[in-house]
């Protein structure tokens, strides 16, 4: 029996032994798996919150480009108007006039004490606020200076330095403008807390630092108070890490000067810059995981029951994270509105909803509910594209057709007003498949900002038309002082016959001298006109070089070709030239092809395709090129066509892209063509594409004319022995230019006409002519078109046989056509014989001497 029961007694204690170790097993079990649990939510804590640092670093840098980008914007247009200032004959005072205003008003929208500008014209420094001892500083040997020259009128930024007045931080963004050596530059100062966003949207705790590519601090915000070095300290040390890759991983920390254990998380902008923004671990962890390690493992039982409502409660608060985390990728948190919408459903989810709907609109329910609900604050004329845009259909269609990102703007009530508002739909297959983001972000302020833009800009125009009133006046004014000397002529005409009559010559000789002097006044009025006409073409700004077309246009095409690829879009360029030499301005033309390259790959979507093509055509002695540009994008309505060039006009349509920019683009386009002498034509359907063509007169490089030969200004010249073919159909200045010339030892044959001058050139022994002096406006031939048959005839001194031009045309585009045509120079009447012996002088310098051997009678030529 006491066999039994210690055999009883062992086996009970055997099996509380079993249960114990069992316990104490589950125990270690329970306890491995919290730690393992803790541990495992720790990677997952630190895996996130690397994800949302560098997320949040990669914010930070694209508002610092968008604020650099702004900046450029703003260089490029100041830099337009300094042109036209400058290139109009405007004084340094009112350059700096300008901008002193054109910066006060920008000083409204970006902040005050952000940027100082200057510029460069004609080697003096002018500044909208001048500071002491501008007049001794050297910029020609400045980094920005010559950053500027070497990107020929493209925006560029120096490198970071201390300025020299203010002990500041600034770099320097300089453009060059259109004339060689004229520069625009602007000190930003970088450490202006205006400048940077990230002081009112920094979460607690965390820091920023901004550096250059060289690793210098430009700006930080930090937790800790300290100096200047400390934390450029900082600055290099996290670079360095990060450069090496020490601090690439999630689990991967520092320490910073407050002894904080502290994560890295960075993004590097486009000019090499980078945003680094650092996290407090403790933050993230909530405290320090060992101390509640070893409080749960000393119970057991009690983290066993905790560790199941932790791991509920983990479960429910991960998926609740995923979710959050799966929307912040997509979205961030700037907009006012989110919807999750599930197209295979046709239903909604409200993430967050406008406070004006709240109440009426249930946080799930069918979709087409929630888009009549939001078509009804749409404004009336945009509600039926906006319903078509964002029906079930069209974002299927999206779906199927992986487009990610979709929307545009458009005018949204609020209350008794309409704000601007961006419509998005996102969406991201890998993270949910069957459902898209609709989100809705307020952009109204951002149009106030480029609707005062536009006022600055207005304001700019109004000056300008203000000048053209002026010039307006300028000509009323001249039509009356032509007319002060002409009625002098006419006036002492019929006195000179009088004192003739009476035989006073002392009186006729004063009053032609009078008349003399009358007919000088009008000559120099009618010079000044022709002269203000000139500057008003604008022609002074042309760069004229030599340059490969092709070269040019394939550099521009590779420039697109990644963007096209990476867009799943295709670029095809088809060149069709026999000269690929020409000369022109190639940085207009780069311009010209840019702007509308970018704006065909913008306004498409994924694989559209853009073609590119260039056709020489052939024009007489110059050849016209042809610039095609077609896209299969989105296009445009008839309606806006005619209000394409316009300034500031862009048309209201939902796109696969953010619509930015100023509207400005083709306008500025045509302004150029025009300037190239060009013209361009546009065809567009909306939702098949557009065509631009652009014809441009470019010469071919071999049509350069050959340099003057150079003549000593005391070289003597006698017309004796010159033979001169005169051209001109008006009996009175033919008489009159024979005779100067009779006067002067020349032996001249008259033509009435064109027709009558090739005749009697080709009835005359070849190079028996010296020079043909040609009226342009003749009856049965003009001047232009008997050079054209001269140069076209099959002798050697017709195409040798100096021309020069005598006509009362004498606008810059007359010349230009007498060059066209062949002739050598131009001489506008009134002649000024001393000018047109000067001109002779030089055209016959480089030849042999005439027939008549300059007066020694000799037929031999040397």
């Amino acid at each position: 029996m006491k066999k039994k029961k210690k055999k009883s007694n062992l086996l009970a204690q055997r099996s509380e032994l079993t249960r114990t170790l069992l316990n104490i097993l589950l125990l270690a079990v329970v306890a491995g798996l919290l730690v393992l649990s803790i541990v495992l939510v720790r990677i997952k804590l630190l895996q996130n919150t690397h994800q949302l640092g560098m997320a949040l670093a990669q914010s930070y840098a694209v508002e610092e480009t968008l604020t650099r980008d702004t900046l450029q914007d703003t260089a490029l247009i100041a830099g337009q108007y300094i042109d036209e200032i400058s290139s109009g004959g405007g004084t340094p005072e009112q350059i700096q006039h300008w901008m002193q205003s054109y910066f006060n008003k920008l000083t409204a929208i970006i902040g005050t004490a952000l940027v100082d500008p200057y510029v460069v014209i004609d080697g003096q420094l002018i500044g909208a606020t001048p500071w002491e001892g501008d007049a001794d500083y050297d910029y020609g040997a400045t980094q920005w200076y010559q950053l500027a020259l070497q990107e020929h009128g493209m925006p560029v930024f120096s490198d970071v330095y201390t300025d020299a007045v203010t002990g500041q931080l600034v770099i320097t963004l300089s453009m060059e403008l259109a004339q060689p050596g004229d520069v625009l530059a602007m000190d930003i100062y970088i450490q202006n807390n205006e400048l940077h966003n990230t002081l009112q949207t920094l979460p607690e705790g965390y820091s920023y630092y901004l550096c250059d590519d060289n690793g210098a601090l430009l700006y930080a915000v930090s937790s800790w108070s300290t100096d200047g070095q400390s934390l450029q300290n900082v600055a290099s040390y996290l670079v360095r890490c990060i450069q090496d890759g020490s601090l690439e991983s999630y689990d991967a920390f520092f320490r910073d000067p407050s002894n904080t254990l502290r994560g890295a998380y960075y993004a590097v902008m486009d000019n090499g810059w980078m945003v680094i923004v650092t996290i407090p671990i403790q933050s993230v962890l909530m405290g320090d995981e060992n101390i509640a390690l070893y409080v749960m493992a000393g119970v057991a039982l009690l983290l066993f029951t905790l560790l199941a409502a932790l791991t509920v409660r983990d479960a429910m608060r991960w998926r609740r994270i995923k979710r959050a985390d799966d929307t912040a990728h997509m979205l961030g948190d700037s907009f006012y509105a989110i919807f999750r919408i599930n197209f295979r459903r046709g239903s909604y989810e409200a993430i967050k909803c406008a406070p004006d709907l709240v109440e009426r609109l249930p946080p799930r329910e069918d979709y087409p509910a929630l888009l009549q609900l939001l078509c009804e604050h749409v404004k009336p004329e945009t509600r039926q594209t906006f319903a078509e845009s964002f029906s079930l259909e069209s974002i299927r269609s999206r779906v199927d057709a992986k487009l990610a990102d979709y929307g545009g703007d458009f005018q949204r009530q609020f209350g008794e007003v309409y704000h601007w508002v961006n419509v998005r739909t996102l969406y991201a297959p890998t993270l949910v498949p069957d459902e898209v983001i609709l989100c809705f972000r307020d952009v109204d302020a951002e149009k106030n900002q480029q609707l005062q833009h536009m006022q600055v800009l207005q304001d700019a125009l109004d000056i300008a038309r203000r000048s053209t009133r002026a010039q307006s006046q300028f000509f009323s004014n001249m039509s009356h002082d032509m007319r002060t000397p002409l009625n002098a002529i006419l006036g002492y005409c019929p006195l000179v016959r009088k004192s003739i009559a009476d035989g006073n010559r002392d009186k006729a000789a004063d009053e032609l001298g009078k008349i003399e002097f009358a007919g000088r006044q009008l000559l120099t009025l009618i010079n000044d006109i022709l002269e203000f006409s000139r500057l008003e073409a604008g022609k002074v700004s042309m760069d004229r070089k030599e340059f490969d077309l092709a070269q040019l246009v394939q550099s521009i095409a590779d420039l697109f070709r990644v963007h096209a690829q990476e867009a799943d879009k295709t670029l095809e360029v088809t060149l069709d030239l026999r000269d690929s030499l020409v000369v022109g301005d190639a940085n207009l033309l780069t311009q010209i092809l840019n702007n509308l390259l970018s704006n065909a790959f913008k306004y498409s979507d994924a694989g559209a395709s853009v073609h590119l093509t260039v056709t020489q055509l052939d024009f007489q002695q110059h050849s016209q090129y042809r610039f095609v540009i077609e896209d299969t994008g989105i296009g445009m309505s008839q309606d806006f066509l005619s209000h394409l060039f316009e300034p500031y006009s862009r048309e209201t349509s939902f796109t696969a892209h953010s619509t930015v920019g100023t509207g400005l683009g083709m306008t500025i386009v045509q302004g150029l063509v025009r300037q190239m002498s060009g013209d361009i034509q546009v065809e567009s359907t909306l939702g098949q594409g557009t065509r631009f063509t652009i014809t441009l007169p470019l010469q071919r490089s071999d049509q350069k004319a050959p340099p003057a030969p150079v003549i000593a200004p005391d070289e003597p010249f006698s017309w004796q022995g010159v033979r001169v073919l005169v051209a001109e159909d008006n009996a009175m200045n033919r008489e009159l230019l024979t005779e100067l010339l009779q006067m002067s030892g020349a032996q001249v044959l008259q033509a009435i006409n064109g027709a009558d001058a090739v005749h009697t050139f080709l009835h005359e022994p070849p190079g028996s002519i010296d020079v043909i002096l040609m009226d342009m406006r003749m009856p049965v031939m003009d001047g232009c078109q008997a050079t054209r048959i001269l140069r076209g005839l099959l002798r050697d001194d017709a195409r040798q046989v100096p021309i020069v031009a005598v006509t009362a045309n004498a606008f810059a585009e007359d010349m230009e056509r007498t060059v066209q045509a062949g002739m050598n120079d131009h001489v506008a009447k009134p002649i000024d014989f001393a000018q047109l012996t000067q001109v002779v002088q030089r055209l016959l310098a480089g030849r042999s001497a005439p027939s008549g051997g300059k007066g020694n009678g000799s037929d031999e030529r040397s």
